[in-house]
């Protein structure tokens, strides 16, 4: 009994390891009212084509059902995703945000960079006129699996992880005040 009760507990603790992680920050002294339309910038960032576009057309449906509407020229926001798949990457942090552990302190601070680890889906919105980043969601644990050579079944197994983080993500979009 002793050992069934180990072996349940080690399961238990690896399936916590792994479990997707979704961390959403916002530029505090952003208007996200005045914000009606989108459109990407060059869509998904990643070597599979079929998941880049599962990651556009989830994005698409959060977007829409915020009442943001994708448009083709002259948008309000900008939207760029970048996902980690084949090995660990760095971003920079936008200036609101010095770490996404202290998003919510709203304290300006210079620009740091920080680890992109592999399987890892990231969503930038940027203010299309400024140019300044007003909205970032990470989503850890979501491309887990790295490429296999079969474009299609890859696309298959994350399928269901990445529609997970976007739901997620956006859960806190636009961010309340």
């Amino acid at each position: 009994m002793k050992a069934l009760t180990t072996i349940a507990l080690i399961l238990l603790s690896v399936v916590a390891v792994t479990a997707q992680k979704v961390k959403v920050g916002s530029d505090p002294a952003t208007d996200f009212s005045k914000y009606k339309t989108y459109a990407w910038d060059q869509g998904a960032a990643g070597l599979n084509p079929y998941v880049n576009q599962m990651i556009i057309e989830a994005v698409d449906n959060a977007m829409a059902a915020k009442g943001i509407k994708k448009v083709a020229s002259e948008p309000d926001l900008v939207v760029a995703a970048v996902v980690s798949t084949d090995s660990d990457l760095v971003m920079s942090n936008p200036s609101w945000a010095p770490s996404l552990n202290s998003i919510s302190t709203g304290i300006a601070a210079a620009p740091q960079s920080w680890p992109v680890t592999k399987g890892t889906l990231v969503v930038d919105i940027s203010d299309a006129k400024t140019k300044n980043g007003v909205w970032r969601g990470t989503a850890t644990h979501t491309l887990e699996h790295g490429p296999t050579g079969d474009k299609a079944h890859d696309a298959k197994s994350v399928a269901k992880p990445i529609n997970k983080a976007v739901e997620k993500m956006f859960k806190q979009f636009p961010p309340k005040k």
